[in-house]
């Protein structure tokens, strides 16, 4: 299962994916991700990776994802907070970013969605206002 939207207003594509995604389905995500992805026009935006629930990926699928990864960094994608509940889907995961961006520093892992939420909104803060955001702001308030 996946799932892509996108909020212009905060520059942020969130994905969403869980369950096994077999390659037809990754293909799908793929073109669903790189349309999100090409409304910035390869301006700056944030990316939220919710892959709570995630099986480990079949090589082809993998791949892909290791496609859509290097096609974010190329196109703008200032920092990806990663949130998972599976150690095996984390180390996959990293795994295949650093194979498509090698040195990966714009990846943090989160323990939550609510973390995830503050760094983003820090990552807002920095990148886009140009100062670091009230606690309030931070956690969401």
């Amino acid at each position: 299962m996946f799932e892509v939207t996108n909020d212009m207003n905060r520059r942020t594509v969130t994905v969403r994916l869980s369950g096994f995604v077999r390659p037809t389905e990754m293909k799908d995500f793929v073109t669903a991700y790189k349309t999100a992805t090409d409304a910035y026009n390869g301006g700056r935006h944030l990316v939220l990776a919710d892959m709570r629930g995630l099986r480990t990926l079949e090589p082809e699928s993998a791949n892909l994802f290791g496609e859509v990864v290097a096609y974010g960094r190329a196109r703008g994608c200032l920092m990806c907070a990663h949130v998972s509940d599976s150690t095996i889907s984390r180390l996959q995961t990293a795994r295949v970013a650093s194979e498509a961006a090698p040195n990966d520093p714009i990846t943090v892992d989160c323990v939550s969605l609510d973390e995830a939420q503050t760094q983003l909104a820090k990552a807002r803060a920095r990148h886009f206002l140009g100062a670091e955001p009230v606690a309030a702001m931070a956690a969401g308030r």
